[in-house]
């Protein structure tokens, strides 16, 4: 009887030399491998730049010239069209608003450089699953690193918030990743359940969600059926996705009530508990009152919907607001420290909202589209069981939650590069005719599984086939 697929199976790779030994493969590890730990490390020229941003400046042409047609991928036309709106919209807000020139250069190069970033995560990891996993693993030592020996002002303040966090759920969710391949889920959640106890006794609350979320869309923890009966609809119907949704709401508001739980029980430093306990008392709870820049932010886009407020805009208005808002809600304020430390910038802590307050509705219009790509990319992982789910699922929740709710910084831009190309690469990703069949990673004597060798066995007539067959069956010589 055949065997549906349990294990998953990347997307095509290049072709592995007669010698077994591809130079221009490794070549692309490497410099993958580097990017990812340099990607914490900044040096200060106008901004801060990333050095992993310098490396990729260096590579650029050549990476055009050997590997520029993949950037030309229909998929990704749109996003480039919109980027380039951004940029348009910026320049045009800028000359309205005689911005400053430094202020006008560092907005420009902020888009410049993000663009810059995503052209080249598309010729390197587009289509190749295995320099993801190589990226997700050495991005995450780079904030360890970048913690343990050059902490910034923040990552010094709030070493596991700022520094340590990100690192540790990253590598601990790809772990996860392996037992998840094995259909270990027991162990996943155990691995989930104690990576959200630290951060909740620590008080980083978003990994809380964002993680309690992931569980909710890859990992089965309600089975599709018990014993004749069928617990769940069909995967890729609209009542599966109903009841994804569903369940991501109850882990969002499990989330938030963990925090409370945390909260009232005295776990918590001082300090924490009383930032908690003001912040949940807000109009917006602890989501907006967690975030009270984007209130801030979407008044000062109403105030100038179509023209934005320029590069690095700057207006003490709207620092007044930020600290009547707080003090409205019983958080006790400090203007002076906030015109301090805000340099009288427009609170956003948004991409979509900070870049909708600096440029302009023609900036906005490229994160409302990679919202809903990044939405379509959690629906289709969700209805595919992917090796990869967990650290994809998160990356993906994570990209989601900076879209709205966080700066569009320089250590941020390469991640939502990374973020970018893994949505479009699942939007555009063929399903597979067996709905519990899904594409994923194996290493495999030396290279990945790829599509040849599935259709080398479809033409043999053996549809329904694990992997492990698979990797059997010789793909046609060409």
């Amino acid at each position: 009887m055949p065997v549906r697929v349990r294990t998953m199976i990347t997307a095509p790779r290049h072709e592995v030399s007669s010698r077994g030994f591809d130079v221009s493969s490794v070549i692309g590890d490497i410099l993958v491998i580097a990017m990812g730990l340099t990607s914490s490390f900044v040096i200060h020229l106008v901004g801060d730049l990333p050095i992993s941003e310098v490396i990729l400046m260096a590579i650029l042409p050549l990476l055009l010239i050997a590997r520029g047609n993949r950037v030309l991928r229909r998929d990704f036309l749109p996003a480039f069209l919109l980027i380039g709106l951004w940029l348009m919209g910026q320049i045009l807000t800028d000359v309205y608003r005689q911005t400053a020139t430094i202020d006008w250069m560092r907005g420009d190069a902020n888009i410049l450089f993000f663009s810059i970033d995503l052209a080249v995560f598309i010729v390197l990891l587009g289509g190749n699953d295995r320099r993801k996993v190589l990226y997700l693993a050495a991005a995450p030592m780079s904030s360890i690193l970048m913690t343990t020996f050059h902490p910034n002002a923040y990552a010094a303040g709030e070493p596991w918030k700022f520094g340590y966090a990100t690192g540790t759920i990253t590598l601990v969710v790809l772990v996860s990743s392996v037992f998840y391949r094995k259909r270990k889920f027991g162990l996943v959640i155990l691995l989930f359940a104690a990576i959200v106890a630290v951060n909740l006794l620590l008080n980083f609350r978003s990994p809380v969600l964002e993680l309690l979320v992931t569980v909710a869309l890859v990992v089965p923890v309600i089975p599709e059926r018990l014993g004749s009966l069928r617990l769940l609809p069909r995967k890729g119907s609209g009542k599966r996705l109903a009841v994804l949704a569903g369940m991501a709401l109850a882990a969002s508001l499990t989330a938030v009530s963990l925090v409370n739980i945390v909260t009232q029980s005295g776990l918590l430093g001082q300090e924490a508990q009383q930032k908690n306990q003001e912040q949940s008392q807000t109009s917006g709870g602890l989501l907006l009152g967690g975030r009270p820049e984007f209130i801030i932010a979407a008044r000062a886009v109403l105030d100038s919907p179509i023209i934005g407020h320029g590069s690095w805009a700057k207006d003490y208005r709207y620092i007044e607001m930020f600290a009547d808002f707080e003090s409205h809600n019983g958080i006790a304020p400090s203007l002076e420290y906030l015109e301090e430390t805000q340099g009288g910038l427009i609170p956003s802590h948004s991409h979509l909202m900070g870049t909708w307050v600096q440029a302009g509705i023609l900036g906005a219009l490229i994160w409302v589209y990679l919202l809903w790509i990044t939405i379509l990319s959690l629906i289709r992982l969700s209805s595919q069981e992917i090796a990869l789910a967990p650290i994809y699922a998160l990356t993906l929740i994570g990209f989601l939650w900076s879209i709205l709710f966080s700066p569009l910084g320089s250590t941020q831009r390469m991640p939502d590069a990374f973020a970018i190309v893994l949505a479009f690469d699942l939007v555009a990703a063929p399903l597979s005719d067996a709905r519990s069949t899904f594409i994923g990673w194996r290493f495999a004597g030396g290279r990945s599984i790829g599509r040849l060798e599935v259709q080398a066995a479809a033409r043999a007539g053996m549809r329904n086939i694990s992997v492990d067959q698979a990797r059997f069956i010789r793909p046609p010589r060409r």
